[in-house]
């Protein structure tokens, strides 16, 4: 005779209600999830801690990458997961995963690549922001004529950072409107050993040459500056009034044609333009460009002058 198992209506009620609390256990673990950690240079990342967190409900799943910086979660349920990777030496990274439909079987998904941080990079980024900081607030001290508050923001930075280009280059700028063009020179030559191709840099070392009374030298940056900045006619300018005034006059006539292509209408461009062409006794020409100068001329003292030199010029061809 067999003996059967008969349960009692309460427990049958009992146990199909404990069964619906965990409906479709054949999908309860849903996912399949693989993925790589590296670090900024694309190696791979052994060792970090990985932990999920279902946003949901209470459950968390924790794993370390391994030695090629790969990982994997199988039979992860589904969720929305707070991400969390942790490895010393490196900051913290977050991420979320959201794993919410139901699968009728594990499904693989492949996360993209997970890139960590090393905190000697983080802290790199942090003093570059507070470098372009300080530079900026010493840029705006220059542009309202604190010099010496903007070398003091600037020695903190170069004691910081000795190598810093745009620092060395603000610290020339204040430095030459002090009028102290030899402590100008010195840091923009700091910078053009950094960086070759600073133009800026060789313009404004011409200027410190020429303030220092060494035209010939001031000429030879001024030039460089034009080979790496052609299109600047301030460059052209300047290099013209050093040749006009060491009688170069050819030479000094051609940079001031090259900076009026740059800026037809300057008048300063164009009265010394004129006077290259006085020098030359071709006074038509001359009062051509006198003529327009005083045209975008506002000081009335050098208004007045031109019409004197135009006046001049014409008489001299009447003669």
């Amino acid at each position: 005779m067999k003996n059967r198992l008969r349960l009692h209506p309460a427990v049958f009620a009992v146990l199909f209600s404990f069964l619906l609390a965990f409906p479709l256990l054949g999908q309860y673990r849903e996912y399949y999830i693989t993925g790589k950690v590296t670090d900024t240079q694309k190696i791979p990342l052994e060792g970090v801690e990985i932990t999920l967190r279902d946003a949901g409900s209470s459950r968390s799943f924790t794993l370390k990458t391994k030695k090629d910086g790969e990982f994997k979660f199988a039979g992860l349920p589904r969720g929305d997961y707070q991400v969390v990777l942790k490895k010393d030496g490196y900051a913290v990274k977050l991420d979320q995963w959201k794993l919410l439909e139901a699968k009728a079987k594990m499904e693989k998904v492949e996360i993209p690549p997970i890139t960590m941080i090393s905190e000697e990079v983080v802290q790199e980024v942090q003093r570059l922001k507070e470098t372009e900081a300080g530079v900026k607030a010493a840029s705006e001290k220059i542009r309202q004529g604190d010099f010496d508050g903007a070398l003091a923001g600037l020695k903190g930075i170069l004691e910081k950072n000795p190598q810093d280009s745009n620092a060395l280059y603000l610290t020339g700028v204040a430095y030459l409107r002090k009028d102290m063009p030899a402590e100008a020179s010195g840091a923009f030559l700091r910078v053009i050993e950094l960086s070759p191709k600073f133009a800026a840099a060789f313009y404004q070392l011409g200027v410190c040459y020429e303030r220092q009374n060494q035209p010939e030298k001031a000429l030879v940056e001024y030039e460089k500056a034009i080979e790496l900045e052609p299109g600047n006619p301030d460059v052209f300018y300047n290099s013209g009034l050093l040749l006009f005034g060491l009688t170069r006059i050819d030479e000094a006539l051609a940079h001031f044609e090259k900076a009026l292509a740059l800026r037809p209408d300057d008048p300063a461009y164009l009265e010394m333009a004129g006077r290259c062409y006085i020098n030359r006794a071709e006074f038509s020409k001359a009062i051509a460009y006198l003529e327009k100068a005083k045209v975008g001329t506002t000081d009335p003292d050098r208004v007045k002058f031109l019409d004197e030199l135009i006046v001049t010029l014409k008489a001299q061809i009447k003669k």
